[in-house]
């Protein structure tokens, strides 16, 4: 009788340890793997004050803070885009967008999709900078970034742009592959830029 007690406390110690080790797997270990965490940030600061412009570096910054790999996308949709949901329309996995904020007598409210793209009178597109442009991939003709962050490391990357002077709203975006989940992978961040006369 004694044996048989014995016996099943010693099976009942096994199943909860078994339970309690498939718990802890399940809970801290394979769940972290399922999902990326990136931390994007965006700065812009003057670098030098030109005869009617400033020349301006902005700087984004990713960083992993997950335990998975964070892959740029490289899927591009039927126009031409990576991203396209009519509010934000992206042509790269790592998109900058610059827009003038309108100056005002009286208080307003600013939305990002309030505002209107930069007009701008040198030829270049402020709504789609490729700030990811030196992973440009040459066996797709340079459309598409061939670049990742392995978890726990971070990456900046600088653009220089000559602005009026003027306030900018300044948004940087990050577009991961979709997930096995059909989730999309979609990061951004804004900052603003006060550029006195």
């Amino acid at each position: 009788m004694v044996e048989a007690i014995d016996l099943i406390v010693k099976i009942l110690t096994l199943l909860t340890l078994l339970s309690a080790l498939i718990f802890g797997i399940l809970r801290f270990g394979l769940k972290r793997e399922r999902y990326t965490f990136l931390q994007i940030k965006v700065e812009a600061k003057p670098v030098k004050t030109l005869r009617n412009s400033s020349l301006v570096m902005k700087t984004v910054h990713l960083e992993n803070v997950g335990d998975r790999r964070i892959d740029s996308k490289r899927d591009r949709l039927g126009d031409g885009c990576i991203y396209n949901d009519s509010f934000d329309v992206c042509r790269h996995a790592g998109t900058l967008k610059i827009r003038p904020i309108p100056e005002s007598s009286k208080p307003t409210f600013v939305d990002w999709y309030s505002l209107s793209p930069y007009q701008s009178t040198d030829g270049l597109d402020y709504e789609q900078i490729n700030y990811l442009d030196e992973y440009q991939d040459p066996r797709t003709d340079y459309k598409d970034v061939d670049f990742w962050l392995e978890p726990h490391v971070s990456e900046e990357f600088s653009v220089f742009l000559r602005l009026k002077p003027g306030v900018y709203a300044i948004k940087a975006y990050f577009f991961g592959p979709v997930t096995k989940a059909r989730e999309e992978e979609y990061w951004s961040c804004q900052t603003l830029l006060n550029l006195t006369r």
